[in-house]
């Protein structure tokens, strides 16, 4: 970057220092250029330009992983571990089978949080995902195994009428040393223990224990219909 700024100052780049996102004349501050106005290559106000795109290449090895072994499971096949959970506030109409999920908490542990908006919106979107994969989605095959809903007007996913009415983030900040900035993966937490929650949830309204998802209308009124605790 002092060898582009060094050319848009015209001075050479041993005489330039940096810091508050500039690169600057040692000897006068004042005589300086932005970061941000070379970091896709630096526009002249005649419409000539100098420079490019700044791009940087690094790597990373993360060490003392293993996969994990096939006969025991176990191995240590991530860098990082995470947690999180969700509790969820449903209403089942019995008779239907319809679950309308009014309430959603989502607390995990974000790592050092760069971005809250967009950790919001990682929430959000991991929590209708969640609620996707618990109560609408999934696929049908006949009895030759040629799939029945092949499309998004029969597989249904979930619209905005299906999130619910409050959803209440709740994130621990607890930085990752090896992260970047502390951070951790947030996107994944925000879905994995949705359909447990409701599952739980209905198991409190209805006293029923669902192994198998989704959690359709259908499926749903079913199992209340057959009497049984436990359905598979």
């Amino acid at each position: 970057m002092k060898d582009i700024a060094g050319q848009i100052l015209r001075l050479s780049k041993e005489s330039l220092d940096h810091g508050g996102g500039y690169i600057f004349y040692k000897h006068d501050p004042s005589v300086r250029v932005a970061y941000k106005n070379m970091a896709y290559g630096y526009a002249y106000p005649n419409g000539n330009g100098i420079g490019g795109p700044l791009i940087s290449h690094g790597y990373f090895t993360a060490e003392r992983l293993t996969n994990l072994d096939h006969e025991t499971g176990q191995g240590n096949p991530a860098l990082a571990w995470t947690f999180g959970c969700h509790a969820v506030d449903i209403e089942v109409d019995v008779h239907s089978g319809e679950i309308t999920v009014l309430k959603v908490a989502s607390a995990f542990d974000a790592g050092q949080i760069l971005n809250e908006r967009m950790v919001y919106s990682q929430v959000m979107g991991g929590v209708v995902q969640g609620i996707g994969s618990a109560i609408l989605e999934g696929y049908k095959f006949d009895e030759n195994n040629v799939l029945l809903n092949p499309s998004f007007t029969d597989n249904k996913i979930p619209t905005m009428k299906d999130m619910p009415l409050e959803v209440v983030p709740i994130y621990i900040e607890n930085p990752q040393l090896n992260g970047p900035y502390g951070a951790r993966g947030v996107s994944e937490h925000t879905m994995i223990s949705i359909p447990s929650a409701i599952g739980n949830a209905l198991y409190d309204a209805t006293g029923i224990n669902f192994y198998k998802l989704p959690l359709t209308p259908e499926n749903v009124a079913l199992g209340i219909k057959s009497g049984k605790k436990d359905i598979y």
